[in-house]
């Protein structure tokens, strides 16, 4: 394999990650007020479809949640619930700028 198509195996998975990320703020907006839990996200994703496992919704929650879209519920409970955040909510309805590492589509 060449190193050009190296890369592009490279940008064709950060593009599903961005992709994957506003798929689930997009869920998480559709779940408000109430947020929704992991297993929901994953049904969402195999939906479109995009390929995730339980720990790549895991990881891509904590992404969201670092960059302050996402509140993430860690009960006792092994299964793990989300909510969007107020920031969440702007950057969905394109009222505030959206980080990098989020595919979200220009405005229409």
């Amino acid at each position: 394999m060449t190193e050009r198509r190296i890369d592009a195996a490279i940008d064709m998975a950060r593009a599903e990650r961005e992709a994957l990320r506003w798929l689930m703020l997009t869920a998480l907006w559709h779940a408000r007020p109430y947020g929704t839990r992991e297993d929901v996200l994953l049904s969402c994703a195999h939906e479109i479809p995009i390929y995730a496992t339980a720990d790549l919704i895991r990881r891509e929650l904590g992404w969201l949640e670092s960059h302050g879209l996402a509140a993430i519920v860690r009960d006792a409970s092994p299964i793990w619930s989300a909510k969007l955040t107020a920031l969440g909510e702007d950057v969905y309805e394109y009222r505030a700028d959206a980080p990098a590492g989020l595919a979200r589509p220009p405005r229409w």
